[in-house]
């Protein structure tokens, strides 16, 4: 009900808007219909609550003129070079639900099950560490850290390029781009999360 106190709801999915309005009809009896212009209507205390799904996307102009930057070209190149190899990349939050854990362990399966990659791969994973949920952040890193260590072990140092990144949520936008330019594949395994723009950086 707090929600629907508002004039306009918004939501960046269909899905999501779906189970708002579901829910809204089966718990609290209510009705919607279609408006003109692709809006959603629930009538509540007398009054029409829009709702809306809007999708959230990238500026690729940006994003075009920064991968032409001296500096993004350079570190790129500097990137593969360095790895001479095929690089798996991945930047993500260092906590549970960001799935780095099991993203590991697919690339160890992957070394495991495919000798033949063990000298032509490198996986370059940045793990940001925000410090805004201590306990579970602190648990997820134990877990990276160890398999980190296992993977490197198994299979030699040269397989893993591993960077904690304290204190931020987010990695600069020449860094990514130059991790974005340089890789051949973005690995993103979340269990579960909401909007996440990175992947749609990588493609574009």
């Amino acid at each position: 009900e707090g929600i629907l106190h508002a004039d306009v709801v918004g939501f960046h999915a269909f899905d999501h808007a779906r189970h708002f309005l579901n829910a809204s009809k089966r718990i609290l009896g209510l009705t919607y219909e279609s408006l003109m212009g692709g809006l959603i209507g629930v009538r509540f205390h007398g009054k029409k609550v829009l709702v809306t799904m809007s999708n959230v996307s990238i500026e690729t102009d940006m994003l075009d003129v920064a991968m032409a930057l001296p500096e993004v070209q350079a570190g790129a190149k500097a990137l593969k070079e360095k790895h001479g190899r095929a690089i798996i990349a991945g930047i993500d939050v260092a906590q549970g639900l960001s799935g780095i854990q099991l993203k590991l362990l697919a690339f160890e399966r992957l070394l495991m099950d495919y000798p033949n990659w063990r000298n032509d791969v490198v996986m370059v994973q940045k793990c940001l560490v925000p410090n805004t949920r201590l306990a579970d952040e602190a648990d997820t890193l134990r877990d990276i850290r160890a398999s980190v260590h296992r993977i490197q072990e198994k299979f030699g140092i040269e397989v893993m390029d591993y960077e904690e990144i304290q204190g931020s949520s987010s990695l600069p936008m020449v860094k990514r781009l130059v991790i974005w330019m340089a890789a051949n594949v973005l690995l993103h395994t979340p269990i579960r999360e909401g909007l996440n723009l990175l992947p749609l950086e990588y493609v574009s």
